[in-house]
């Protein structure tokens, strides 16, 4: 049930996201498009991505936390892959939802250590 919830509720971040760079023509493809691309790139973060943030927690100590965008950048290109093309629309628009994702995910990520921090204390 947990997982669902997360799997939701970063579904529905991923699509907001990912419609708003549609809505300012930085991705192509249709709103049902953006849709399935939104659910691909959740199921990808929840399963791939902490792999891909452990094997770059070395560069992320040599760039700053760079590399974890690069980690995003990667479940992007992996779910454009997947679904044959609605995310793709070139290197710099494709970083830059990557960054935006990242600041979601860490966003949703700091509240909901706070809610469990309010109801531990």
């Amino acid at each position: 049930m947990k997982f669902l919830i997360r799997y939701s509720t970063k579904a529905v971040l991923y699509y907001l996201i990912l419609l708003g760079a549609w809505a300012i023509s930085l991705l192509p493809g249709t709103a049902l498009t953006t849709l399935w691309a939104a659910l691909m790139l959740a199921l990808i973060n929840m399963v791939l991505r902490p792999i891909f943030v452990c094997i770059a927690l070395p560069f992320n100590f040599i760039t700053f936390g760079i590399a974890s965008v690069f980690a995003n950048l990667l479940s992007l290109v992996i779910a454009n892959a997947i679904i044959g093309g609605p995310i793709t629309a070139g290197f710099w628009a494709m970083l830059l939802v990557a960054l935006v994702v990242m600041l979601v995910d860490d966003s949703v990520r700091a509240i909901r250590a706070a809610i469990k921090a309010k109801q531990i204390a």
